[in-house]
């Protein structure tokens, strides 16, 4: 199963919390694809919300895109990879 959500506008987060409901409401467990205007500066969020799959912008190299999943090593709120806040988990 695959769930495409397209972002007509970088500045457009509605398709956010339609991969965190696929993923925490309905429980979804296929791909969730971001499409259209997708930057690195997104995907490293974009993966705490459920997202695991991107078709960055034409215009953009997917590798360096894919180096935006390493901008963070540690994360203080839950998402839907690891709900538990920092201060709960082990």
């Amino acid at each position: 199963p695959l769930v495409a959500i397209h972002f007509p506008a970088f500045k457009d987060g509605r398709g956010y919390s339609y991969a965190r409901e696929l993923r925490t409401r309905y429980g979804f467990k296929g791909e969730v694809r971001a499409t259209g205007d997708v930057l690195r500066d997104q995907l490293f969020y974009m993966t705490r919300c459920g997202f695991n799959a991107f078709e960055v912008r034409e215009d953009r190299s997917i590798e360096e895109a894919l180096e935006g999943l390493n901008d963070f090593s540690v994360t203080y709120q839950g998402d839907v990879n690891e709900p538990r806040p920092l201060y709960r988990r082990g």
